[in-house]
């Protein structure tokens, strides 16, 4: 019988080898204190940030919601648009620093400028801090830059959050388009992905629930759409803008960009998904080493430039 680790494509499966040798073993985040998980993602991601395209401009910017943005201005910056990107995480781990990388290379590919911030992270600071925090820093985005067209992009929970930001706007001020990398849309454990990825490689099953949990207790989950977008009324998710969603293969969670999609197809919208062969949960930070990473980023910001 196959297992997940037998669809890993050969690039993938190399990267998970140097970063064991790199690393040796490393105990599981979300079993730790929250600051000590923390302390480990930040670590483990800071290799990502090698090697990403330098900007024209970065500079920081306080905002009257009290929130810092970070600006990356790429050097083919049209002047147009801005992104405003939400870190994914767990909705508990990871930061702006950690993703770095991302951001410049989102900047690039789209050639626009993009934004990132540092929103509360639970346990300490459950749902819905973190997501106020995103909708306190859209309403101040001009404060940042002023007469761009803004769009928003997250990974993981950030597409979770973003996706969550829009529907709270209920059609009013929102993004031009939106682009969602692997998100987190749903919360069943027994989709097909989960079943068949529970144990990784990469993210598994309990780290999930575990993040969950972190974030907001079970009961309500699925009713509420803030949580679970996948679980929206129609009349909700066809106010979205125009959507780019991929997914991880080798991910628990792609079920839940599949069902999203699906959601969103079944209402006559053109929103493109993809699913990334042979690849895991969090491939788009692997840039430095992966191809398929580097390729993510070109699709997107093709398809950004079609949907903006």
């Amino acid at each position: 019988m196959s297992s997940a680790a037998d669809l890993l494509a050969p690039e993938m499966r190399d990267v998970l080898d140097r970063l064991a040798a790199e690393s040796g073993p490393q105990p599981d985040p979300t079993t730790l204190p929250p600051a000590e998980g923390r302390a480990l993602a930040e670590e483990g991601n800071k290799r990502w940030n090698d090697g990403t395209p330098a900007m024209a401009e970065t500079r920081a910017v306080e905002t009257s919601a009290g929130i810092t943005a970070h600006v990356y201005l790429p050097e083919n910056d049209a002047g147009k648009d801005a992104v405003l990107f939400i870190h994914g995480g767990g909705f508990a781990f990871c930061s702006s620093a950690t993703h770095d990388g991302a951001a410049r290379q989102l900047a690039r590919e789209c050639g626009a400028a993009v934004v990132t911030f540092d929103y509360r992270l639970a346990p300490e600071h459950p749902y819905p801090a973190g997501l106020e925090d995103c909708l306190a820093i859209w309403a101040a985005r001009h404060e940042v830059l002023a007469g761009r067209r803004w769009s928003v992009s997250g990974d993981s929970a950030g597409a979770n959050l973003a996706v969550a930001m829009m529907l709270r706007l209920d059609g009013q001020d929102l993004p031009a388009s939106g682009l969602l990398f692997y998100g987190v849309y749903d919360a069943d454990f027994n989709s097909p992905s989960y079943r068949a990825v529970a144990d990784g490689p990469g993210l598994t099953r309990d780290k999930m629930r575990r993040y969950w949990d972190f974030y907001t207790p079970e009961a309500g989950r699925a009713a509420d759409p803030y949580l679970t977008p996948a679980n929206a009324p129609d009349d909700m998710l066809a106010k979205l803008p125009p959507l780019y969603l991929n997914a991880a293969q080798v991910d628990p969670l792609c079920s839940d960009s599949a069902r999203f999609a699906s959601r969103l197809h079944a209402l006559g919208r053109q929103d493109e998904f993809e699913i990334v062969a042979g690849v895991v949960h969090g491939f788009m930070q692997m840039s430095l080493w992966l191809p398929q990473s580097v390729e993510a980023y070109r699709r997107a910001g093709e398809v950004f430039r079609k949907i903006t």
